[in-house]
């Protein structure tokens, strides 16, 4: 039986709850409220890569020119400032709502870019605000962009904020073969940061919620606490 091909994420304690890292290629849905994490879990994953040698490609909704993403990700440890630029390629998803209105025009600008820097990597963040664009053809449009992952052998993350009284959004986690929801929740007067892998095709992984830490040396999962 072949075994598959996992990519780590660089997140200490998460790739020992999912058999080593993510499955090779496939596509996970990164839920979260505001200052659960998700930037920080993105930019990780990214730098993990850019470590291995593999390349990545970052596209953000509104994230402002790279410098600003630069100087954010510059607090971290495990961030080479050689890695933006070079192993980490940045494109804002407002350029791509400039220049195409069709769910074929976005994608055939995707799949541009990934022919041009091949990436092992990709994250996008808010790519549901395409919905509002594409409408009707935003399923379409998803079901497409899996395909485009996996045929490139890509690892991608889509993160995007959970929606208040559900955990994620439903049109992406019916395409993701993950979900990790990250939560920040108030208990005691007292703020906690929690990661639950709620699926994770072809993997056995830990269960529940477990304890989040972040520091100058980027997010740190607790399993079992």
């Amino acid at each position: 039986m072949r075994l598959m091909e996992r990519m780590p994420t660089g997140i200490p304690g998460l790739d020992k709850m999912i058999e080593g890292g993510l499955p090779r290629p496939s596509l996970t849905l990164l839920a979260g409220e505001a200052g659960a994490g998700k930037t920080t879990f993105c930019t990780q994953f990214l730098c993990k890569g850019a470590e291995l040698g593999q390349r990545g490609l970052y596209l953000r909704a509104f994230g402002g020119p790279p410098d600003l993403l630069i100087n954010y990700a510059s607090c971290y440890e495990f961030v080479k400032s050689t890695y933006f630029g070079q192993e980490i390629c940045y494109m804002e998803l407002e350029e791509m709502m400039e220049r195409a209105c069709q769910w074929q025009d976005f994608l055939d600008l995707l799949k541009s870019k990934i022919e041009s820097i091949q990436p092992a990597r990709i994250v996008m963040e808010d790519l549901s605000l395409l919905e509002e664009i594409l409408k009707d053809e935003y399923w379409r449009f998803l079901l497409k962009l899996s395909h485009l992952i996996k045929d490139n052998a890509i690892v991608a993350l889509l993160a995007e904020d959970a929606l208040p009284g559900a955990a994620y959004l439903t049109h992406i986690a019916q395409v993701a073969d993950g979900i990790i929801l990250l939560q920040n929740e108030e208990m005691n007067f007292t703020r906690r940061r929690s990661l639950e892998v709620i699926k994770m095709s072809g993997t056995s992984h830990n269960i529940g919620k477990h304890a989040v830490d972040i520091s100058a040396k980027g997010l740190t999962v607790y399993p079992g606490l």
